[in-house]
């Protein structure tokens, strides 16, 4: 792990490995977001989730997942989603979801979240490396909250396009 100087840790260089991910039932608020601003976006939209919980209508595990599921040069179209134990019927901007499965690239970035595009980046460049193509979504799996950001842990993947021997016959 790197110290940064700033009391900030991160687990560079990263780790990235291949996964194989199952779909995981969440509930999550739809939005689109201006290109870096989703530090000051999340907050309302996870507190219509966290809302929907305390009605009793979602039952929720409390791990934030953000599934990131297009952009443009501008925007970003990001699911903001909390791990649920229970399936539901839609509550209001509140809808059921699933995060993406098959076959991701995944590391684990450890610190403060401002140091997050370190992983992505660090993902994306593994993905040039091996070779692998994208297959559309990313998404950030957020560990429990602690004032220390040396105890901030969040898994980050990148769903990647089948090849010929993960494809079948």
């Amino acid at each position: 792990m790197g110290a940064h100087g700033d009391g900030t840790v991160s687990s560079t260089p990263y780790d990235i490995k291949e996964v194989i991910v199952t779909a995981r039932p969440v509930a999550g608020v739809h939005a689109e977001v201006p290109r870096g601003r989703v530090g000051q976006e999340f907050g309302r939209h996870l507190d219509q989730v966290y809302a929907a919980a305390r009605s009793g209508a979602v039952h929720l595990d409390g791990q934030n997942i953000f599934i990131y599921r297009a952009a443009t040069a501008d925007q970003l179209i990001v699911d903001f989603c909390v791990g649920v134990t229970a399936p539901f019927d839609a509550v209001g901007a509140v809808v059921p979801l699933e995060t993406p499965h098959g076959v991701a690239a995944m590391t684990t970035h450890v610190g403060d979240y401002g140091r997050l595009g370190e992983a992505n980046a660090a993902i994306l460049a593994w993905c040039r490396a091996n070779d692998r193509l994208r297959a559309g979504p990313s998404w950030e799996v957020y560990g429990h909250w602690n004032a220390d950001p040396a105890q901030l842990r969040t898994e980050i993947y990148y769903l990647l396009q089948a090849t010929g021997a993960e494809a079948g016959p």
